[in-house]
């Protein structure tokens, strides 16, 4: 592990000790990959169809992710107050879901291999505080440098690229991407490497501002 990994894990570290201080009530619980992942599978179907996001339901749907093996390759985390579950985000090794979305846009760079998507990253409701999610971005990343990826990758709609830029990421397209799987949705492809994470996390405007967009950034459309 380098300077840079051990620097930003102390960051990282950091949101998680700000997070168990501030809101003693969370916790942030890891299921490792080939755990049961039924309570965020249940979780996740029932916030899509309250959103009326029935596309990230169907069969075709569901096909892909078995095709790719997502559930028992990801590991999950799961955000709760006291024993409510409020948020989660999974992590997957490539192949990754996007590449298979996007493939008619663009495809993953040799150096995107060693990354890790980040998805599903959905609440319960807006009213959750940003350092609440912070711990729960924090609690994956720092999972993933202890695994040895060197960076992250997500495909996500406009309000999560918002929060994922915060956390470092830069879109690797000029322009959103018309996923046909996703309703033909606008979508951003984003990645950042462990370095690029660290020099946004050491501005703490990024993730300690309460912006206005936090208000609601959380519980819209994926």
């Amino acid at each position: 592990m380098d300077i840079t990994d051990l620097h930003l894990r102390d960051y990282l570290q950091g949101f998680q000790e700000t997070l168990r201080n501030q809101q003693a009530d969370y916790r942030v619980a890891v299921l490792e990959a080939g755990s049961d992942t039924g309570e965020f599978e249940r979780f996740i179907g029932r916030q899509f169809r309250l959103r009326l996001q029935h596309y990230m339901l169907t069969s075709r749907a569901r096909a892909l992710e078995t095709r790719l093996a997502i559930a028992s390759r990801s590991t999950h985390f799961l955000l709760y107050q006291r024993d409510q579950l409020i948020a989660v985000l999974r992590a997957t090794p490539a192949p990754f879901e996007w590449a298979s979305l996007a493939r008619h846009h663009v495809s993953p760079t040799v150096a995107l291999a060693h990354h890790v998507e980040f998805s599903r990253l959905i609440t319960h409701s807006q009213q959750h505080r940003p350092v609440s999610i912070n711990g729960l971005l924090a609690t994956a990343a720092e999972w993933a440098i202890n695994r040895g990826y060197e960076g992250v990758t997500a495909l996500c709609r406009a309000p999560q690229r918002q929060l994922f830029q915060r956390f470092g990421l830069t879109p690797i397209a000029s322009h959103a991407l018309h996923i046909e799987q996703r309703a033909r949705g606008d979508y951003w492809l984003l990645s950042a490497q462990w370095r690029q994470i660290l020099m946004a996390l050491d501005q703490p405007v990024n993730m300690n501002a309460h912006l206005p967009e936090y208000r609601d950034e959380y519980n819209r459309q994926y």
